[in-house]
């Protein structure tokens, strides 16, 4: 019992949000609402609440799953006429981490190695293992600085695009054939061990993305993802993203806790402006353009993109380039000169 109750907490918690967002109306109930709940209640009252990574990959599988469906070999090469501009891009953004890191480290007073670290807009746990292995980091600071930035992407992006654009026209469409969806999901589970050992980044999302693009190129007939099963990913992976922020991790001093909310909404403000450029350069809807350049995971970009009925593929290739960028060019750039 001392095992499941927490457990049991975050489950009553986060359904408990997830009908508050519901009856307000607000965008992403599942996602959000259990997101929220599970974070406030962390916050305001210290009992005791868990939730396995297990329960979040399940949510990556069914997530990876759906975009996977849609995803082509078609689509894939239909985006070379992008590749240039996602290059100038996460160039643009890298320039712009630089200079934000720069000024953390005048007001924080930190480390410029901790904070470009921290200004980097990669994965949570892959920037959070990298800081670990290096000799002057501060790794508090590091988690601190991402796990806020993830709250605010996840949280005010759907929002944000709620309030200001309409996605486009049901990419993503219910289905009743719950059976054949389960099975697909667990084909990606048989799959993930080869993603694994090809270190795909968040293996558990992406090897039954690639899974759905080689059945497609076998001409395979697959259903749409079950709605229901959408929403169970939802929560699972929006609990877990609420229990990333510990009462304990705001006791960093004052300039750095503003530091953090600063540049999660200065990143924010930029990649909207960019969005913005894109729906005029590309013709494209705001909802992809924003979900596209956002500074989240390519996750967490993905799930949000089928729920707000975006295109889920255009924003996994735009999230899968900024991660392979960060991780073949800049990291490596960094570790050679910065933490050398």
């Amino acid at each position: 019992m001392r095992a499941i109750l927490p457990i049991a907490t975050v489950v009553i918690v986060a359904i408990a949000g997830v009908g508050i967002f519901q009856l307000l109306s607000f965008p992403m109930p599942w996602m959000l609402g259990s997101l929220f709940g599970v974070l406030l209640t962390q916050l305001i009252w210290k009992i005791p609440m868990k939730w396995p990574v297990m329960m979040r990959n399940i949510g990556l599988l069914i997530v990876g799953t759906a975009i996977g469906q849609l995803f082509t070999f078609h689509i894939l090469v239909s985006m070379k006429d992008t590749l240039l501009f996602m290059l100038m891009l996460n160039i643009s953004l890298s320039v712009c981490c630089f200079g934000l890191a720069y000024l953390l480290k005048i007001w924080a007073h930190i480390p410029f190695a901790t904070a470009i670290t921290a200004s980097i807009p990669g994965g949570l746990s892959q920037l959070v293992i990298f800081a670990e292995e290096q000799e002057n980091i501060n790794v508090a600071i590091v988690t601190f600085f991402h796990v806020i930035r993830v709250l605010f992407v996840v949280g005010l992006i759907p929002i944000v695009v709620s309030l200001t654009g309409e996605a486009s026209e049901s990419v993503i469409q219910s289905s009743n054939n719950v059976l054949h969806n389960i099975g697909l999901i667990l084909l990606g589970l048989l799959f993930l061990p080869i993603g694994k050992k090809l270190r795909l980044p968040v293996p558990h999302f992406l090897t039954p993305v690639l899974m759905g693009l080689l059945l497609s190129l076998f001409k395979v007939d697959l259903a749409p993802m079950d709605s229901h099963l959408l929403h169970i990913a939802q929560l699972c992976i929006g609990a877990y993203i609420g229990l990333l922020l510990h009462p304990k991790s705001l006791r960093l001093p004052v300039r750095i806790l503003i530091g953090g909310v600063s540049s999660a909404i200065l990143l924010l403000i930029i990649t909207f402006i960019i969005a913005e450029g894109m729906v005029l350069l590309f013709d494209m809807d705001f909802a992809t353009s924003y979900l596209s350049t956002a500074p989240g995971g390519m996750d967490q970009m993905g799930l949000i993109a089928t729920a707000l009925q975006a295109d889920a593929t255009q924003v996994t290739i735009f999230q899968l380039f900024r991660m392979l960028f960060i991780y073949v060019v800049i990291l490596p750039v960094l570790k050679w000169k910065i933490f050398k």
